[in-house]
């Protein structure tokens, strides 16, 4: 379901917002790109994770470590974050 910011909502449950689905991470990102918001992957990932970042810090609150551990959003966040240092040291 979309809100009216245009991305993906997560929906609720329970009248609680429900966590972001680790599945439908790769297909938000496909959608930017198709779409043309974004050019390369690694600017969708970089929309993705400024979009999410409030369902971030929920995962990081609700998630056991193995969990948190497996989520494609934190995945994608932990290879993200290091991208800026591995570009510099190559």
């Amino acid at each position: 379901m979309r809100g009216r910011t245009g991305r993906l909502s997560c929906g609720t449950l329970g009248g609680m917002e429900a966590l972001l689905d680790s599945e439908s991470v790769n297909a938000e990102i496909d959608e930017l790109l198709l779409s043309g918001r974004a050019k390369t992957a690694s600017e969708a990932e970089g929309m993705f994770l400024d979009a999410h970042l409030g369902d971030l810090v929920r995962l990081v609150d609700n998630l056991d470590d193995r969990a948190f551990e497996r989520h494609e959003a934190i995945r994608l966040l932990m290879a993200h974050g290091s991208r800026c240092w591995e570009d510099a040291a190559g």
